[in-house]
C-alpha cells in the first residue's frame, strides 16, 4: 500500500518500504480504516487534518491513531502550538507496506490467529479497491470515461519457467519502487492527481484446490 499524495512544504517519509514484522502490526491493519489512516498519515498530518481527508469525525480516529502509533507503524513528527492547544503531528514510519513471507508461516501457537489477520488485511485491501472503483463508475460518464482512458485492470495466470516467473516479481518489485521514489520527488510546479495501485502476486500451486478439509 501506498501513496502518492505530496503537497509543496509536505514531509513523506524518508523510508521506502516497511516490512510488517509481527502478529500485532497484521491485526492492526485488519481494519479498513486503519488501512486508510495509514495511507493519509504518508504525508505529515494531525488527526484532524487526516480526518478531514477522509471525511470522518476525528474523535472516531483518535483510537486508531493510537493503534497505529502502539504497533509502530506511525510515529510523532512535530507538535505545534495554535490557539492555546498543542496539535501533534504524525508520519507514517514508510511510504510502502508489505508483510513478510514469515508472516504467512503457519507455525506456533498463535498460526491460526496469525492467518485469519493475514486475510483479513488482504480482504480489507482489495474490498477498498473495489468500492473505490464501483464509486467512480457510479459517477457518471465523465468519470466512466476517465476509467477508461486512464484505468487498467487486470485478472490473469502466467505460466513460464521458475526462473522467468521470478524474473517477473523482479520486475514487480521495480516498478512498486519507482512508485514510491516518484512520489518523494514529486514536482511541486505541476499539477497534481492520485491513482490507485493494488498489486497480487501468487504461486498457484495449490491454490485452485479450494480450501483444505479439516481432518
Amino acid at each position: 500500500m501506498a501513496t502518492k499524495e505530496h503537497r509543496k512544504g509536505s514531509r513523506i517519509p524518508r523510508r521506502e518500504a516497511y516490512t510488517l514484522k509481527n502478529l500485532d502490526q497484521i491485526k492492526v491493519l485488519a481494519d479498513p480504516l486503519r488501512i486508510r489512516v495509514l495511507e493519509a498519515f504518508c504525508q505529515e498530518r494531525t488527526t484532524k487534518q487526516v480526518a478531514d481527508v477522509l471525511g470522518e469525525n476525528a474523535t472516531k480516529l483518535y483510537h486508531h491513531v493510537d493503534a497505529l502509533e502502539r504497533v509502530g507503524l506511525i510515529a510523532p513528527s512535530r507538535t505545534r502550538q495554535n490557539r492555546g492547544t498543542v496539535e501533534k503531528y504524525y508520519l507514517a514510519v514508510a511510504r510502502t507496506f508489505r508483510a513478510s513471507s514469515r508472516a504467512f508461516e503457519p507455525k506456533g501457537k498463535r498460526a491460526g490467529e496469525k492467518s485469519a489477520a493475514l486475510m483479513k488485511m488482504m480482504s480489507n485491501i482489495f474490498d477498498t479497491t473495489a468500492a473505490e472503483l464501483a464509486a467512480l463508475l457510479d459517477r457518471g460518464d465523465v468519470a466512466r470515461k476517465s476509467f477508461e482512458e486512464q484505468g487498467i485492470v487486470s485478472f490473469l495466470e502466467v505460466r513460464a519457467s521458475k526462473a522467468k516467473l521470478k524474473e517477473l516479481r523482479g520486475k514487480l518489485h521495480d516498478i512498486v519502487r519507482s512508485l514510491t521514489a516518484d512520489a518523494e520527488h514529486c514536482d511541486d510546479d505541476q499539477e497534481q492527481g492520485s491513482c490507485r495501485f493494488t498489486l497480487a502476486y501468487y504461486p498457484l500451486e495449490g491454490a485452485k484446490q479450494g480450501p483444505r478439509r479439516k481432518s
